[in-house]
């Protein structure tokens, strides 16, 4: 069975990266943190991923099912969308370079610091609906990289070795943004210095085995978890309100991300352990509503941006109000997201998970969503 306060872990994810763009002109929503859905998101991939390396460790074809699965779950929709803005790129006569296409294609754009130049280029080069809907896919770059290069480590390393090499990831991605940063903060978008969210979901993954293997001599370390998480969690809400999560600000990319990821590695900690409970705030990480929105927050994830672009379009032929135009054009976007979201989970999605667990079957534990 699923972990379904996982999925609704994800819904909360996506919903704040939604708010970002979307609500920004709002004031009072907290749209300015949405940005950190992004890093919520790398500690479940995290969390995800090393718990069905770990699984696989020993069995037999470890490489082919692993990166057969990951490929079918993550390539058609990203492919899809690709070959959509390609062909809306070349209609437009504004073709791009194949440069810039070849980092998307195979995934290496956040090997580089900042986002590619061209997305930025006066006069532009690709048109503006495209730059938004490849400005999320650096974060695609990130995970696929770290999947890439993550399965050979914990296929080869013993669990010592790759327990160092987490704790390294989690050091020196902060001080590699440190030294980085720039009021533009680029660093935000490069692998190296976004590994620790990704560094810390695959350390749950590690914690919450060894407990499954002695639950006994965890009783005491699951209370230490709680308690530390009761002072983590007020200090990094106190910190990013006081700070307003100011992305060109230093301490804010460095202390303030730290601090997030690991309040979200926490609270994932947590719910993981008291999934399937009757305590209030944990049946509401598996309401339905919420659950299902984490369930298609791939796709939403993906395409909201550039539909966001076109909700604006369409709204501004009404001549509205500001004030009412703003509104429309965020209600249009949303219905156009979910729409699409929905629509690609039910027409595809589902259908290729489906084909997946027949042809590359994986002899995971069962509440790993592999």
């Amino acid at each position: 069975m699923r972990i379904k306060e996982l999925d609704g872990l994800r819904g909360i994810a996506v919903l704040a990266v939604i708010s970002e763009h979307y609500m920004s002109w709002l004031p009072g929503v907290g749209s300015q943190f949405g940005w950190l859905g992004v890093d919520l998101f790398f500690i479940l991939s995290g969390f995800l991923i090393t718990s069905i390396l770990l699984e696989l460790r020993n069995k037999e074809h470890y490489f082919k099912v692993f990166y057969s699965r990951r490929a079918l779950r993550i390539f058609p929709p990203y492919f899809l969308g690709i070959f959509v803005y390609l062909g809306v790129s070349f209609a437009l006569g504004m073709p791009g370079t194949w440069g810039l296409w070849l980092q998307y294609i195979f995934y290496y754009t956040s090997l580089f610091v900042g986002q590619p130049s061209v997305l930025h280029a006066v006069p532009p080069v690709i048109p503006p609906v495209v730059v938004l809907g490849l400005a999320v896919l650096w974060s695609l770059s990130v995970e696929e990289i770290y999947y890439t290069l993550w399965a050979p480590v914990v296929r080869y390393t013993s669990q010592k070795g790759f327990t160092a090499i987490l704790v390294g990831m989690i050091v020196a991605a902060p001080l590699l943004r440190w030294w980085l940063h720039t009021p533009d903060y680029p660093e935000l978008y490069t692998f190296y210095c976004r590994m620790d969210g990704l560094a810390y979901g695959s350390a749950i993954a590690l914690l919450l085995r060894e407990r499954r293997l002695a639950p006994g001599r965890w009783m005491i370390l699951d209370k230490w978890f709680d308690r530390t998480a009761w002072v983590v969690l007020p200090l990094t809400v106190a910190f990013w309100l006081i700070t307003h999560g100011e992305r060109s600000s230093r301490l804010v990319t460095t202390v303030g991300l730290v601090l997030a990821d690991l309040s979200f590695a926490l609270i994932a900690h947590i719910l993981i352990r008291r999934s399937g409970g009757n305590q209030l705030w944990v049946r509401i990480f598996r309401a339905k509503w919420l659950r299902s929105i984490g369930m298609v927050s791939y796709s939403l994830y993906l395409f909201h941006y550039p539909l966001r672009k076109i909700s604006i379009d369409l709204v501004m032929q009404l001549h509205l109000s500001r004030h009412a135009e703003a509104i429309a054009s965020v209600l249009l976007g949303l219905v156009l997201s979910f729409g699409v979201a929905y629509g690609l989970w039910y027409g595809m999605e589902s259908g290729i998970l489906r084909w997946k667990d027949r042809k590359v079957p994986s002899p995971v534990h069962p509440e790993i969503p592999a």
